[in-house]
């Protein structure tokens, strides 16, 4: 498997640097990368291996980059899922952060490294800018998904309040996928949100123009238990009133 997977990262980096010469090369490269998953699961230097590929290609003008870098960037959401659940096959405690990845059981301390590798990426993604990048939103909100992922085995409080920033971008993929963050991260806590928060996301349904970011601000409140159906489904009908 590791001569097969190494032959894989040479098609990936030979259509990259040669795409006139591979035009299908990439595309058929990135359709075969989840085959490898379970091989990835525990090797963080492999996985490393991809990460540094996916970024060179986000910063290339390589025919054909958006597809294979939202499709890799969806893998790697899958992955991150796939190390979380075997995290929590194994029972392995929630970490409170990536520092204290020495305190798991050793055996499962690969596995945690890859999620390390995973969220340094991720965060990376909300930094990263090229000109007119029309990308961009897609990749954050898939960011927002490794992350969520991520979330399931450690604790991420430096996330929320960028998903919070994120849901007042309104009517875009980036927004809904803060909202789906935030829903899932407190609702696997079994905490809410405190209350400066609920008073972020309050303010945000009155100040908003998009329905679709007042209904994620709301639905995040009702699956965290900071506030009740009935209580949301009234400030949604004070939303509609106020934007008819």
């Amino acid at each position: 498997m590791r001569h097969k997977f190494e032959l894989l990262l040479k098609d990936f980096w030979r259509a990259l640097k040669r795409p006139a010469q591979n035009e299908n090369m990439l595309r058929l490269a990135v359709w075969g990368f989840t085959r490898f998953t379970p091989e990835l699961v525990p090797d963080a230097v492999k996985v490393r291996q991809v990460l540094e590929f996916v970024e060179a290609l986000r910063s290339s003008d390589t025919p054909g980059r958006q597809v294979a870098e939202e499709r890799l960037m969806g893998d790697l959401v899958h992955l991150a899922g796939q190390c979380s659940e075997v995290l929590e096959d194994a029972k392995c405690p929630r970490l409170t952060g990536f520092d204290t990845i020495l305190a798991a059981p050793g055996e499962l301390q690969p596995v945690l490294r890859v999620l390390k590798e995973l969220h340094d990426f991720a965060l990376a993604c909300f930094q990263f800018k090229r000109p007119r990048d029309s990308f961009g939103g897609a990749r954050r909100a898939l960011a927002f998904g490794i992350l969520g992922r991520v979330g399931w085995a450690v604790d991420l409080p430096e996330v929320v309040p960028m998903a919070l920033r994120a849901l007042r971008k309104t009517k875009s993929v980036e927004s809904r996928q803060a909202s789906e963050f935030l829903q899932e991260y407190f609702a696997e806590r079994d905490l809410a949100p405190d209350d400066a928060m609920i008073e972020e996301l309050l303010s945000l349904v009155e100040s908003t123009n998009s329905r679709s970011t007042a209904y994620g601000a709301l639905n995040a409140l009702v699956e965290t238990g900071a506030i009740s159906e009935f209580e949301a489904m009234d400030r949604m009908d004070n939303w509609k009133s106020k934007h008819r």
